[in-house]
């Protein structure tokens, strides 16, 4: 009988070991390590996410009863203590890199920096204060933020940095790696007119909320075009500290929303689009909320296992290589399944020994049944 490997163990193909190895070896990841090495920890890690495990229990008494799919992973027992331990003080460095290793196989050859449209959020997830008190947030209770670009056409997050809560967006977005001739899309909690200054002179486009007490000059007014568009002008921001931080000019954009008759108006440097464009590019900002709320539901981020800084940023990135793999599964494979519809079946099969394209394919139709018909019966009607 010809031998088939578990579906985790197909999954698993898109990160060659060697590659594996040479990171960790950059890291000296393995250095003290007896038993558990860190691919068995990645292994476990990543089983933990795509089955819903919640505990250190139940991951290890979940891997423990998969025994006879070990060797072909090349992989080991693990304990709780032993995990644990390794989450706490292995560098989380190394799936990052990881991460970024697989975003490139997921986009390809086909990055490309003009006209190139990213979304950028930040998620918050909440912590108990007495567990992680390193993760600062508020009198009450801690807390971790998750900094993301995300590009929609793709469906992936191209940047993504772990900060404790009470960090504000508009510090975290000046570490982003931001491209020059691309635009980005963001809300209010990143109006800074100096950032807005400085994107400008970078080539780099961006399309955010206009505060409602920003004070500016109207230098040009254009002709509203488009269904929505209340008004369309170039302006030169007036206060004080606007006119020494950002001097050029930019453009404001009035829109009403159809589903509630709420007006928005959108602060940009692209004079170039349309109206209706700016405003489309905003809406497109949804699609990083619902990313979010996808990862939440479906991926274990807002249950740690671990309580340091570092075995919570191990987790958060392991979780950012499983939604990774996943993409790219539903990419190569043929299956018209939902990222959601993917993980829920993959939760209940990851560990058994069939064919990964036959799971995700469409079950083909019965075949149709000739009718049969009653010989006997013809030969009594041709009497």
């Amino acid at each position: 009988m010809r031998h088939i490997n578990t579906i985790f163990s197909q999954l698993l193909r898109e990160i060659p070991r060697y590659r594996f190895d040479a990171v960790v070896d950059r890291y000296c990841g393995n250095k003290g390590a007896r038993k558990l090495t860190c691919w068995t920890q990645f292994c476990v890690m990543l089983f933990c996410q795509l089955s819903s495990r919640n505990s250190l229990r139940d991951i290890s008494s979940s891997w423990d009863s998969h025994l006879n799919t070990h060797y072909h992973l090349g992989v080991t027992r693990v304990k709780r203590s032993t995990l644990a331990e390794a989450n706490s003080k292995r560098p989380s460095g190394m799936y990052l890199e990881l991460f970024y290793y697989l975003l490139g196989k997921t986009r390809g050859n086909g990055i490309k920096h003009a006209d190139a449209v990213r979304l950028i959020d930040s998620t918050t997830i909440d912590l108990c204060k007495q567990q992680f008190e390193w993760a600062t947030f508020r009198s009450g209770k801690s807390g971790v933020k998750i900094h993301t670009v995300f590009d929609p056409d793709a469906q992936v997050p191209t940047f993504f940095s772990i900060t404790s809560a009470n960090k504000h967006d508009k510090k975290a977005a000046d570490k982003m790696p931001l491209l020059s001739g691309a635009t980005y899309v963001f809300d209010r909690a990143y109006n800074d007119y100096a950032w807005f200054y400085g994107l400008t002179q970078r080539d780099i486009k961006f399309v955010g909320r206009m505060k409602s007490n920003a004070q500016f000059e109207v230098l040009e007014t254009n002709t509203p075009s488009g269904d929505g568009v209340l008004e369309d002008q170039i302006i030169h921001l007036s206060s004080a500290k606007a006119k020494k931080e950002c001097p050029t000019k930019l453009r404001r954009v009035s829109f009403v929303r159809k589903e509630d008759g709420k007006a928005l108006s959108f602060i940009t440097n692209d004079l170039k689009r349309t109206a209706s464009e700016i405003a489309y590019l905003y809406k497109q900002r949804w699609q990083i909320e619902l990313f979010f709320k996808w990862v939440k539901q479906n991926l274990k981020i807002k249950r740690f296992i671990g309580t340091s800084e570092n075995a919570v940023k191990t987790q958060i990135i392991i979780a950012m290589i499983a939604y990774l793999l996943l993409h790219l599964t539903r990419t190569i494979m043929p299956t018209k399944k939902t990222m959601q519809q993917l993980a829920r079946l993959l939760t209940t099969t990851l560990m058994q020994r069939r064919n990964i394209i036959d799971l995700l394919g469409e079950p083909s139709p019965p075949p149709k049944r000739k009718p049969v018909s009653n010989q006997r019966q013809m030969y009594l009607l041709n009497a």
